[in-house]
């Protein structure tokens, strides 16, 4: 957590220096839904995230910079004996996910200069995931940082010269690592508000 932090205040400095140059910042509510193994171990969909992205124009139609945010997954398992590390449990389970991607990505825009602006990006990075599963009075955890990729598809819709709207989906892959001995993936769907500079 606190790595998540420094890299973030890190990355908003470098937003700060790069504000004479055009460039676009987009802060997201995310939404998301677990897939594969992530899927298997909370299966319902999650209304909890933000993510923050930010571009800078190097071609009228393409942009490189970074994306981050944080995405939490919750799930309620009923009352029922449960196996993990050959221990058998008995009783409800409680599971949680925090997903916490750093990525430098690069986007491009099919329509640059046109207010209804559809783009295709790639980030990659890496991803720390944080499993919590809570029984009674125990609760194990497992954790990783591994390394991500991130392909996007969105659009963004200038409200003004300064401002527009975001809708983006993002498909976040972290490779098996750490406690994890298969990828971690989900999709998450973003609805955000887009600052632009000069």
């Amino acid at each position: 957590m606190k790595k998540f932090i420094v890299i973030s205040a890190f990355l908003v400095m470098v937003i700060a220096t790069q504000a004479n140059s055009q460039s676009m910042t987009t802060i997201s509510y995310s939404m998301g839904l677990a897939t594969g193994d992530l899927g298997d171990y909370v299966s319902t969909f999650s209304g909890r995230g933000f993510t923050m992205d930010y571009r800078k124009m190097v071609q009228p139609n393409v942009g490189v910079g970074f994306y981050t945010g944080w995405n939490v997954f919750f799930d309620e398992r009923p009352y029922d004996t449960y196996t993990i590390d050959n221990r058998s449990l008995t009783g409800k389970q409680f599971r949680t996910v925090n997903s916490f991607p750093i990525m430098f990505a690069t986007d491009y825009y099919l329509k640059p200069g046109e207010d209804l602006n559809p783009f295709i990006g790639l980030g990659v990075g890496t991803i720390y995931t944080e499993r919590a599963t809570d029984m009674g009075i125990y609760r194990l955890t497992q954790d990783a940082w591994s390394f991500a990729f991130t392909p996007q598809v969105g659009f963004y819709y200038s409200v003004n010269r300064y401002s527009g709207i975001s809708l983006a989906a993002k498909y976040n892959l972290g490779l098996a690592g750490g406690d994890f001995d298969t990828t971690q993936s989900y999709l998450s769907f973003n609805i955000g508000y887009m600052f632009m500079g000069n």
